[in-house]
């Protein structure tokens, strides 16, 4: 609960504050009101019992009392604005806190946390939020001034039937302290079953090219079917335990009148004169007073299961928000003068999920790297699937720490260096080439944001997308879709690699990242990065005649180790894994 109250003190924050207090007091007018009114009606009733009877008081308190009714209505209104603007701003800044938190995390805290979940947090439980404040304006503080207005409105009418409410509100609130307890406890679980179901539906649509490839739709769907049906069985028993909440408010509701109908009658015939005559207003107001409790105590219930909800939504987001990234700069980080790019692996091991508490679990990916990449020189890195290639470059840009060993950029630890300076001096081209919804421009100009339209024509030129981005209706103000499903595998390739060209990095990775284009196109881009000395290239490839004519080839062997580095024909003396994927690919021939 700590958790949602820290976010709920965002309510009065200085930018805030003006509107809460505005919508604070537009509530307690409304409280006030509705329990103004039933005493107002207590007067027209013991009027019309009386011997005077007057019409025109009778009409004159009821036109006060329609006229009160429209102040309400009005009230109501101005407090619901009032608070829909907080909850909404509010919420809008819980989600802007969370988006910049996810750009700080590093990659083992995204991995830690899940993407379906950080989806669910930043979705639907900020969205629980936003009804947890609008409900604070509404019914979280409605409901204890209503409750106590009319309980000391009901004293204050009459002190012999007050006994009733005295037995019929601890009762109440027992047993619905005993039902919101039980059913607190599947909130949290179903939070959980939303994450599995974004987590999956963002899978499923990730994947759809592959599932209607494979032909997989019946399979997924059942897949679907039951995480959805584990979604639905979970909130089915949630909401199960409170369901008996409303049929048990409505039986003591119903007690509760009946026992001042019983007892007023019982007085009724007891008294006489003028107080036997107001007793029929008395119990009239009477009644609207235990119905304001019962109405109280069953908003209270609902407001304690909205509360249970959010304060799990709550810590989820203050969890989120609380993560320290895995991977940060030093208290003085340096920015390397004159930076020139080259690289040292020293004694480097590196192992998914080391350092957080189950290193037994996972084994090392990496284990003692060491070698050397000269500035300017053009460097391939080869192995089998699942040999650690991705991984190795990975840890450069620091999207990964190492577990053990040290890397070095122009003789400094990278750990060392800033880390904003760091990947500015680094583009990273993945085979999975990621293109944003937005002209074919905004996806170049997202490696250099002020590059002007001579930069983005020259980064296309050597990246070869000039060749496909000029056939295209706006050529370079072409539109493209949300992940370039407009754009070919190797078009989608290819503006990647201009997106990280335009920035002329120090030091440029490209890991696999031509697999889909041409080979007419592939050479070109050879061609224009061989011949380029600006900057330090490494190349991750499945084949050696990609990588072959590179200055230096790192060799991974299965295990994570490093089998060779050296030339071509250099690692076809020394390294056994170079020969077997030499043989299997050019059968022994050097074609």
């Amino acid at each position: 609960m700590k958790d949602l109250f820290k976010i709920y003190l965002r309510v009065y924050q200085k930018k805030h504050i003006v509107f809460s207090i505005f919508a604070i007091l537009f509530l307690i007018f409304d409280v006030l009101i509705a329990l103004i009114i039933p005493s107002i009606t207590k007067g027209i009733f013991d009027e019309i019992n009386s011997e005077g009877n007057r019409l025109s008081y009778i009409y004159r308190t009821g036109a006060i009392v329609v006229g009160i009714a429209l102040v309400a209505v009005l009230i109501t209104v101005m407090n619901n604005i009032f608070t829909q603007r907080v909850s909404t701003r509010i919420t809008a800044e819980l989600r802007k806190d969370l988006f910049s938190k996810i750009q700080e995390l590093s990659f083992s805290n995204v991995d830690e946390i899940t993407t379906g979940t950080l989806i669910t947090i930043v979705s639907n439980d900020t969205a629980q939020i936003q009804q947890i404040i609008m409900m604070s304006f509404r019914a979280i503080l409605r409901s204890p001034l209503t409750l106590i207005g009319a309980i000391l409105m009901a004293y204050l009418i009459n002190q012999q039937l007050f006994v009733i409410i005295l037995l019929i509100v601890p009762i109440l609130s027992l047993f619905i302290i005993i039902i919101i307890k039980k059913a607190s406890s599947t909130f949290l679980i179903m939070q959980e079953r939303i994450d599995d179901l974004n987590t999956k539906l963002n899978e499923t649509v990730s994947g759809a090219r592959e599932i209607k490839a494979f032909v997989t739709e019946e399979q997924e769907m059942e897949r679907f079917n039951l995480v959805n049906d584990n979604h639905s069985n979970t909130i089915i028993k949630a909401y199960k335990r409170i369901a008996n909440i409303d049929p048990l408010i409505i039986l003591i509701s119903n007690i509760g009148i009946g026992a001042v109908l019983i007892f007023a009658g019982y007085l009724v015939s007891i008294l006489t004169g003028e107080a036997r005559t107001e007793m029929v207003g008395t119990i009239a107001a009477y009644i609207s007073y235990l119905q304001q409790i019962i109405m109280s105590l069953m908003m209270l219930s609902m407001v304690a299961v909205q509360l249970s909800r959010g304060a799990i939504s709550a810590q989820r987001i203050q969890k989120v928000l609380n993560i320290r990234p895995s991977i940060e700069n030093k208290a003085e980080p340096i920015i390397v003068d004159n930076f020139k790019g080259r690289i040292e692996y020293r004694d480097v091991s590196f192992g998914y999920g080391y350092g957080d508490g189950h290193n037994e679990a996972v084994g090392l990916t990496l284990k003692n790297i060491s070698f050397v990449i000269e500035p300017k020189s053009t460097v391939g890195i080869i192995g089998s699937t699942g040999s650690g290639k991705t991984t190795l470059v990975q840890l450069l840009p620091r999207l990964y720490d190492v577990t053990s060993g040290t890397i070095y950029l122009d003789g400094i630890d990278i750990r060392d260096i800033d880390l904003s300076f760091l990947r500015q001096q680094i583009s990273y081209v993945t085979q999975e080439a990621i293109i944003f919804s937005g002209t074919i421009t905004d996806n170049i100009r997202q490696g250099k944001e002020d590059a002007n339209l001579e930069e983005i024509e020259q980064a296309a030129r050597f990246a070869a997308a000039d060749e496909f981005i000029y056939k295209t209706e706006k050529e370079f103000n072409n539109e493209v879709t949300q992940g370039g499903t407009n754009l070919s595998g190797g078009q989608r390739q290819r503006l990647s690699l201009a997106r990280a060209l335009i920035r002329e990095p120090k030091i440029i990775i490209l890991d696999d990242s031509t697999s889909a284009v041409d080979a007419k196109s592939e050479a070109k881009i050879k061609d224009n990065v061989y011949s380029s000395k600006k900057q330090t290239t490494i190349i991750i490839a499945q084949k050696i005649s990609s990588i072959r004519n590179c200055d230096k080839i790192i060799v991974l062997d299965n295990s994570g180790r490093l089998d060779g580095f050296g030339t071509h024909k250099e690692l076809l003396k020394e390294s056994e894994v170079y020969r077997e994927i030499y043989n299997s690919q050019f059968g022994g021939n050097d074609e």
